[in-house]
């Protein structure tokens, strides 16, 4: 009788058991959107630490809070074994790195390389179809590299949520992994027998190829003497005095000069108009006066803009309400969005002087500053910076700068003579890899080096057709590429598409998600030095600010390595307009020489709107260097004591 009793009992107990775990495994399936059993070994991600013991991790691509039995890992990714559930938060245990090799034991089958890629992906929410397995197999048997590299290229894939396709992996394993891109143009150049043209100019000049043989002589595009300016007053006079005269009488006033006659518009040096070919003369004459014409109507509209806007917003603040505190800091926005633009995209930006930009990008920086203060609730502080700002812009007056005109003829003349895309490319190779537009470096120049390069291609061909603008052959690299590449045969198109495929990852890795808190962008930027073609890495990592970089706070990091001085890197890191710079060497006669130009690079980042904070000098690390690549695939934001702890 005990015996049956006892038998009975063992028969409950189990009973007990075997619901009680049909309860458990019942309720994580119902709490979760996968099944969970108790026992079963996962990789996690880690996405945030809670507490001590709470994180949120994400697991087969969804986002779980978990309680940890034992230390969190440190991490980013690992396996944890699921113990049980305990008032809706899952119970884990971290699985210790010596388990790897006693998988089999917990459960956990050995991880194939697909499989790593796989959760890879989960963890961004990217779930796999059969085509796409295909792909990655694929991927895995044929690209070059390591499989912590390949593994690598998938994170930066992931991280901008790109779509699992054989032209994407290849292109941002080509420009993760790949040779450097100036390494790769200074290939196709030298198949092309461009290279002894290209060497044949002089470093910092802007010199221009001639049927691809005679380079044009540039030397006094880097004079930027007072006396070449052109005549601002004359100008502002045509614009407040003669707003009647008609395009066309303008085109024909500026066309005078081919017959050697004195110009009346003040955009002409008569000592280079007459260098240019007769042949060519009239229609560049022509379609040069056009363009300077407009701009000055541009400049002169948008300064009218930009004064009505400000005027509604010092007359809100002075009514003191706080309603019209609000709408003045609307018209605050507007005027920083229109300053904005114009210098990114108005056509007069190519022509007007480095002095007139500067202005421009302080008056952005200041009304960014009054936004702030209105923000703060100081509207008499902002009032006094609105004001400023007003009297700053309308004294602005449109200028031409002689060498930026000249730059413009000579690529007006230089496109007709070119006609295959070798010598096209030729002549694009020596504008672009040189310092922008007469060696002035701004920010338009910058933004225009670029657009020269083609990283804006597929955008302005879109533009076009948008606005149904007449077709124009794009002048840009990636447009000469192209035709290299599909109307050339053997090397020369093979190497033209490598040289896309390693552009068109870096469009990729750079692409701008309007969804993200945070923007991570990675370029190779070409520059000619020396005769040689060197590639400057830069890495950029900022918040996004309503759908834009945020300039205010961002990390900047160029790395260049040279023959000559080994590595070089620059690190710039903004927080909240207050920047710090690091000049990273080991030459010592480079960092002295670099001493000497921290006064200047520290007023020149102060005139557009940064408070310089500190320029120091450090050695490079070479370990950290190496990893700089690999974190361009993950963007951290981390919390500390100074504020945003951006890791580039």
């Amino acid at each position: 009788m005990p015996i049956l009793k006892i038998a009975r009992m063992e028969r409950s107990v189990k009973s007990m058991q075997i619901r009680n775990d049909w309860i458990l495994n019942e309720s994580m399936t119902n709490s979760f959107p996968f099944s969970l059993k108790e026992g079963e070994t996962f990789f996690a991600t880690m996405k945030e630490k809670l507490s001590n013991h709470e994180a949120i991790v994400t697991i087969k691509g969804q986002d779980v809070r978990v309680h940890f039995q034992g230390e969190i890992p440190n991490e980013e990714q690992f396996a944890v074994k699921i113990i049980g559930i305990k008032d809706h938060v899952l119970q884990v245990q971290a699985v210790p790195k010596t388990a790897e090799t006693k998988k089999a034991a917990v459960g956990l089958p050995p991880v194939s390389e697909l499989e790593k890629a796989e959760q890879i992906l989960l963890a961004q929410g990217i779930r796999l179809s059969k085509d796409e397995k295909a792909i990655l197999k694929r991927f895995f048997e044929k690209a070059k590299g390591t499989l912590n590299e390949k593994l690598e290229t998938i994170q930066a894939l992931a991280n901008k949520k790109l779509e699992v396709t054989e032209l994407h992996l290849q292109s941002i394993h080509e420009a993760l992994h790949g040779e450097p891109f100036g390494e790769v143009l200074t290939q196709l150049a030298d198949h092309l027998d461009l290279l002894p043209h290209l060497q044949s100019s002089k470093e910092n000049n802007r010199e221009f190829v001639d049927n691809g043989k005679r380079m044009f002589n540039s030397q006094t595009e880097t004079d930027l003497d007072e006396k070449k300016m052109f005549h601002s007053q004359t100008e502002t006079d045509l614009l407040e005095k003669d707003q009647s005269i008609s395009q066309k009488d303008r085109i024909l006033a500026g066309t005078e000069a081919t017959n050697g006659q004195q110009t009346e518009l003040p955009y002409w040096n008569e000592e280079w108009v007459q260098s240019i070919p007769v042949q060519a003369k009239d229609i560049i004459v022509k379609t040069v006066t056009e363009k300077l014409s407009q701009a000055a109507l541009d400049f002169k509209k948008l300064q009218i803009e930009m004064n009505k806007k400000l005027e509604n917003a010092a007359f809100l603040l002075n009514s003191g309400q706080a309603l019209a505190r609000q709408q003045a800091k609307q018209f605050v926005e507007a005027v920083i969005h229109t300053l904005d633009r114009a210098i990114l995209q108005g056509e007069f930006m190519l022509f007007t002087d480095m002095k007139t930009e500067k202005q421009m990008l302080q008056a952005s920086a200041k009304l960014a500053e009054a936004k702030q203060m209105l923000t703060e609730g100081k509207p008499s502080d902002a009032l006094k910076i609105v004001n400023e700002v007003k009297n700053l812009l309308g004294g602005l007056r449109f200028q031409p700068a002689d060498v930026k005109v000249k730059h413009f003829v000579s690529a007006l003349h230089l496109n007709e003579q070119e006609t295959t895309p070798k010598h096209q490319l030729l002549s694009q190779l020596a504008k672009t890899l040189t310092l922008p537009l007469g060696g002035e470096v701004s920010a338009r120049n910058t933004f225009e080096q670029f657009r020269q390069l083609g990283f804006h291609h597929e955008q302005d061909v879109s533009r076009a057709l948008l606005f149904k603008q007449p077709a124009i052959d794009p002048q840009n690299i990636k447009a000469l590429l192209m035709k290299l590449s599909q109307g050339e045969h053997g090397m020369i198109a093979q190497q033209a598409e490598h040289a896309l495929a390693n552009m068109t990852g870096q469009q990729l890795l750079s692409k701008f998600d309007a969804n993200q808190h945070t923007q991570t962008m990675f370029y190779q930027l070409p520059l000619l030095m020396q005769g040689k073609i060197e590639t400057v890495n830069v890495y950029l990592n900022s918040r996004n600010a309503d759908g834009k970089l945020d300039w205010e706070n961002c990390s900047l990091y160029f790395l260049l390595d040279t023959e000559k001085y080994g590595k070089i890197g620059i690190l710039l890191q903004a927080l909240e307009r207050n920047l710090k710079l690091t000049i990273k060497t080991d030459n010592a006669k480079l960092t002295e020489a670099l001493k000497s130009l921290t006064e200047m690079a520290k007023e020149n980042l102060e005139a557009i709107g940064y408070n310089v904070k500190g320029i120091t000098f450090a050695k490079m690390n070479e370990q950290e260097e190496q990893e700089t690549v690999a974190e361009t695939t993950k963007t951290k934001e981390t919390n500390s004591e100074e504020g945003y702890d951006w890791t580039v």
